[in-house]
């Protein structure tokens, strides 16, 4: 099996494969860089629209069997500002699903640099005077300090390609 992740982002092509190996799905993975056709800090269902996009571009770039795009994204809840993910998955016969991780409660000074223009991995390396930390911890991992963006990522990978490997209709 050959799948084709829509990211060079090091902790989205971990994820996937981890996830891959917990299912025990042998595949090759390569990390196909695609555009997402959303904004760089995309909010609410435009994070679901990413993902998708990064699904198919990669699919059909790489002629993979399966395309994987995870997406990370912001939406309101409650007056808060909730940090998550979106991964969605997809074959060349049309067979598709997305999942989504879960969410967390971002502090008012990320929102605020966020609100000024910054993407969350910017936000982040801002505040705790980092670079690259969407590649590796992400905000998750500054702010927990247990729970990596791989880490974020892995359950709703399983869970967006279990129609793949869990032949229920």
């Amino acid at each position: 099996m050959f799948v084709a992740v829509g990211s060079t982002n090091r902790a989205k092509v971990e994820a996937v494969k981890e996830a891959l190996k917990i299912i025990g799905i042998k595949a090759e993975v390569i990390s196909v860089n695609v555009d997402s056709n959303v904004s760089s800090q995309p909010f609410c269902h435009e994070t679901f629209v990413g993902a998708k996009n990064r699904a198919y571009n990669a699919l059909k770039l790489a002629n993979a069997d399966i395309g994987i795009g995870i997406e990370g994204g912001i939406c309101i809840y409650e007056q808060r500002y909730m940090a998550f993910a979106v991964v969605y998955a997809a074959n060349k016969e049309g067979k598709e699903n997305f999942s989504f991780s879960m969410a967390f409660s971002l502090p008012s000074i990320m929102v605020k640099h966020i609100l000024e223009g910054k993407e969350l991995g910017e936000a982040t390396d801002l505040i705790f005077s980092t670079k690259g930390s969407k590649q590796h911890e992400g905000a998750i991992g500054y702010l927990t300090k247990v729970i990596t963006r791989k880490d974020l990522y892995v359950q709703p990978v399983i869970a967006a390609l279990y129609p793949f490997y869990n032949k229920i209709e």
